[in-house]
């Protein structure tokens, strides 16, 4: 699967004079709602200079110099588009900045063409020869290689402004590197043994949701579980969009909170759904957060012996982490999930307008699993959310979508590889051992899963540097970002001795041991085989040491 990339600050449009990148970089502007910035225009800005008198008095390789720097400043600037200049490409640091900064595309001509838009311009230095046709052709080829190095190339012979921009939108829109610089729904295909579906991400999809999961065409029964307090916002406006899509909803509520995923609760939602008709050929979607995709998820799972599932997960815990991957449970008194199954959803469908109703503390809870995902797999996005934390979390929507999306991908390619949990799904437990721990400890659910997660993986880590497995700093490194995240670093008072009865009846030991993730380095992780439990109750240790 191609992997999802940070969301591209700039595009930058290069090619030859005459070619349209003027024109085409302030409508392009226009249509996405970003700045438009042309580094002639920097150049003349910081020397007070116009570019042809800089050629006549100071010469080529001064410009160049200028134009060096004019680049470097663009491609710092986030949302903006760069129209350039038709040599920007010539010098290797340019392109450099370029790419770094988002996608490049060239935008090309015949040289009749563009002798035909520029035989009236007095602004061409480098056409200031007897034969301009000529020197434009001789441009032209000694140029090719370097236009060669841009991302897409549109030809703009025949094209307006306007038509260019539609192919240069349309370019972005394939997966181009600058996707994310459109408000776009995004897709993260999932593939399991017997099992493929889809995870939509983007803005508004709950009012889409019967067109992104059209009804079967033999069926159209849909049971919505979600809980009391999410029913005006999110369940009738869900039952809404079902039934304009032809679904056959019925509304199911539950109260809110880790209290409703019980047995209990699977017994009565079971119940409902016999009394209002519902049978094998209905389906169940769950919309809220990680309660209600396992609860809902669970049902799904039993009623009938199995029907069909659909998460709308509606907090970033549940959109990042129990949103995927067909894992369903409810809690038993001695402990959590401790009854449950694999169940893989149809769909998943993530919207990112949900977030904006969010605690803060709900936040945080889901900020534990982002940061946990990229420290186990993609130190170029652990290194984004380094960089962009606080612009993400205050409502950076390309920002969000990454993160969204990026997250799903990291687990649904540890999914694809491990559906029942057999071995290298256990990566994705890094921090949990300790945390679940931790959790169960905590008086009243004092610690949310996040929070309980984010001490785990501090711990887990500290434990693994001193044990020679993982670089010294990076548990440092962690407790910084997840202390920006609002998580705790330090854990609350607590139950000690009842931390360590839960960590010694952790479901996943296995004679006394399990395999705990360590991170090798920033973005990569292995399993420890073997750990005992006192090595775990050491890893505990030093959560309390703080």
């Amino acid at each position: 699967m191609s992997r999802f990339r940070p969301p591209a600050r700039a595009v930058a449009l290069a090619g030859f004079m005459g070619t349209g990148k003027s024109a085409v970089g302030r409508r392009l502007a226009q249509r996405l709602g970003l700045a438009h910035v042309e580094t002639d225009d920097l150049i003349e800005a910081a020397t007070g200079h116009t570019i042809p008198d800089i050629f006549a008095h100071e010469g080529e390789p001064t410009f160049r110099d200028y134009e060096m720097t004019a680049v470097a400043e663009a491609a710092q600037r986030r949302g903006v588009i760069i129209s350039t200049g038709g040599g920007a490409l010539l010098r290797p640091e340019n392109v450099a900045a370029l790419r770094a900064a988002g996608p490049v595309f060239c935008l090309s001509a015949s040289s009749a063409t563009i002798y035909s838009r520029t035989r009236s311009s007095t602004y061409r230095p480098l056409l200031s020869g007897p034969d301009p046709q000529a020197d434009i052709e001789e441009l032209l080829a000694l140029r090719a290689p370097v236009y060669a190095q841009a991302d897409c190339t549109v030809v703009t012979d025949d094209l307006s402004p306007e038509q260019v921009v539609d192919r240069v939108l349309d370019a972005l829109r394939g997966g181009s590197r600058g996707v994310f610089l459109l408000d776009e729904p995004v897709q993260v295909p999932v593939s399991v043994p017997g099992a493929e579906y889809r995870i939509h991400v983007g803005s508004g999809l709950l009012d889409r949701l019967g067109e992104l999961m059209p009804p079967p065409r033999l069926a159209g029964r849909a049971a919505v579980i979600t809980s009391d307090t999410l029913r005006d916002p999110y369940g009738e406006r869900a039952c809404a969009a079902l039934a304009a899509a032809g679904w056959e909803p019925t509304l199911h509520l539950v109260p809110d909170g880790e209290q409703a995923k019980v047995m209990a609760s699977a017994e009565v939602l079971c119940g409902e759904m016999v009394e209002a008709g519902h049978d094998r050929g209905s389906w169940v979607f769950g919309v809220g957060g990680g309660v209600i995709g396992d609860l809902s998820g669970f049902v799904a799972a039993v009623f009938m012996r199995g029907v069909a599932f659909v998460t709308v997960p509606t907090t970033l815990l549940a959109q990042v982490d129990a949103g995927v991957g067909g894992k369903v449970a409810v809690n038993l008194p001695q402990g959590k999930n401790l009854v449950g199954a694999f169940h893989q959803p149809r769909g998943v469908v993530m919207d990112l307008e949900t977030l904006d109703t969010l605690p803060a503390r709900q936040w945080g809870e889901g900020w534990a699993e982002v940061i946990k995902h990229a420290a186990i797999a993609d130190a170029e996005l652990l290194g984004y959310l380094e960089e962009r934390l606080e612009a993400v979390q205050a409502g950076d929507p390309q920002g969000r979508q990454y993160v969204g999306a990026r997250n799903c991908q990291v687990k649904a390619e540890v999914v694809a590889q491990d559906p029942l949990e057999q071995g290298w799904r256990a990566v994705l437990n890094f921090g949990h051992t300790v945390g679940h721990a931790l959790e169960l400890a905590a008086a009243d659910w004092a610690l949310g899963h996040g929070e309980a997660v984010a001490l785990g993986m501090i711990a887990e880590t500290r434990w693994a540097e001193r044990q020679g497995l993982t670089p010294f700093g990076l548990a440092e490194r962690l407790a910084c970002l997840l202390e920006r995240a609002g998580l705790p670093v330090q854990p609350p008072p607590l139950d000690w001795e009842l931390a360590t009865e839960a960590l010694r009846a952790d479901k996943k030991l296995r004679s006394g041991r399990l395999a705990l993730p360590v991170l090798t380095e920033a973005g990569a992780v292995r399993l420890e085989q073997g750990v005992g439990l006192p090595e775990l109750e050491q890893a505990l240790a030093l959560c309390r040491e703080g």
